[in-house]
């Protein structure tokens, strides 16, 4: 199959349209979630277990990515899809049924869909670059990121009033609906079909292994899943701490949702930004500059906790999120030859969620004994960390190198590229 010849094409349009409605159903779910553990336990600790349990099996990413490089990337995608969505039906029946579930039970759930959705990450970030001609991909990346944080945002607004009135289980039932519904969407989005390879196949650890080669060919390149574990180390702090917090200020689920909706309307003017400029904006310029801005929000932040400045303070992160991911995104998507995509894209979702789950369990007991205050200004320290790593790597490399040529004759050194900082 051709790669397609204009941004505007089925493909791309059915993508973004499936990507948005179950993005929908997720920010419905994560605040569900968080409260149905919240309501049962009345500790923020729990809510950081279960949250563990969901990005645990991102440990074993590299080798999923390794195996997505190998097969037709709707199987992935589509078993993913089925299988989460499921797990939220499953999950949503049993606590109108019962009341209420053991938190084994919860955490067992996200633990299932969290291996469903190591397979999902990297097949779709393979997938996506199929989906728009390469010269519109930073276009693309930016409608796709103004399309699902608008989602994101509606589904913020809604989900605390939801389960404010209605409970944690209708919005858990309308994110399984979610996933099917992108299931069955996905099999009208065209993608190219994998070379066959003929004589003995590499086994996947070697498969992995010459991933990890091609990513050791650029500083850049190596750096990125680690400036991940900085952002989702930090976020996953953050998200278990700002519930009980909401709470504590008297806001509550219905304040939890307008927190995280203000914060998607920032990332949707973020990805409007990047949609309008497109190819325009430099990536490495802009993740440093998204790397700042958000350790100077998290900062203050930590120095006022009332609930006008939260609000005001997520418009921004929303923002600097977009303008750090996105482009970074883009980055990955031009420097990383296709057949390599779905193994470097995982390495870059295991080592970014590394720290998450040992980083959880580590601070669960912290949680209920402290200041959230505490907790955003070391967010805000680390993330300007991340920042000054970023720039030295930047400036040490500031022509980045031809990993396309190094797939092709890997005995050879790669060229170097003239490429946007």
């Amino acid at each position: 199959m051709t790669p397609p010849a204009k941004l505007w094409n089925r493909s791309f349009v059915v993508w973004l349209l499936a990507s948005g409605q179950s993005q929908l159903g997720t920010a419905l779910s994560g605040i569900a979630l968080s409260f149905l553990v919240l309501h049962q336990t009345g500790h923020a600790g729990a809510m950081a277990v279960t949250l563990a349990c969901a990005v645990g099996p991102n440990l074993l990413m590299p080798l999923s990515g390794a195996w997505v490089d190998r097969l037709p990337l709707r199987l992935p995608l589509i078993a993913a899809d089925v299988t989460r969505g499921v797990l939220q039906l499953t999950v949503a029946l049993l606590v109108l049924h019962l009341g209420s579930l053991p938190l084994w039970v919860i955490n067992a759930a996200a633990l299932l869909g969290g291996f469903a959705g190591i397979f999902a990450g990297p097949a779709s970030s393979a997938a996506f670059p199929q989906l728009v001609p390469e010269s519109q991909l930073a276009r693309a990346n930016g409608l796709f990121g103004s399309v699902t944080q608008g989602a994101w945002l509606l589904g913020t607004l809604v989900g605390g009033v939801l389960v404010a009135r209605l409970g944690p289980p209708a919005a858990i039932l309308i994110d399984g609906a979610s996933f099917l519904v992108m299931a069955a969407l996905l099999p009208l989005v065209r993608l190219r079909g994998r070379e066959v390879v003929t004589g003995p196949r590499p086994t996947v650890v070697a498969d992995l292994l010459a991933g990890l080669r091609l990513m050791r060919r650029s500083k850049t390149l190596t750096l990125i899943p680690f400036i991940g574990l900085v952002l989702n180390g930090v976020l996953a702090t953050v998200t278990v701490v700002t519930p009980k917090l909401m709470e504590h200020l008297g806001a509550g689920a219905a304040g939890y949702g307008v927190f995280l909706a203000v914060e998607g309307v920032g990332a949707v003017l973020g990805g409007a930004l990047i949609a309008w400029l497109g190819a325009r904006i430099p990536p490495r310029r802009a993740t440093a500059a998204g790397l700042l801005l958000c350790g100077l929000i998290y900062s203050v932040m930590a120095r006022f906790t009332v609930y006008p400045v939260l609000i005001g303070c997520s418009l921004l992160l929303g923002f600097a999120f977009t303008v750090l991911n996105t482009p970074l995104t883009t980055l990955m998507q031009s420097m990383v030859p296709g057949p390599y995509l779905g193994r470097v894209f995982a390495v870059m979702g295991t080592v970014g969620t590394l720290g998450m789950p040992v980083t959880l369990l580590l601070v669960s007991p912290l949680l209920d004994r402290y200041p959230a205050g505490l907790f955003f200004g070391v967010a805000g320290g680390v993330m300007l960390a991340g920042c000054a790593a970023w720039v030295r790597v930047v400036r040490s490399e500031r022509l980045l190198p031809d990993l396309h040529a190094e797939a092709q004759t890997p005995e050879v050194p790669p060229a170097v590229t003239a490429a946007p900082l």
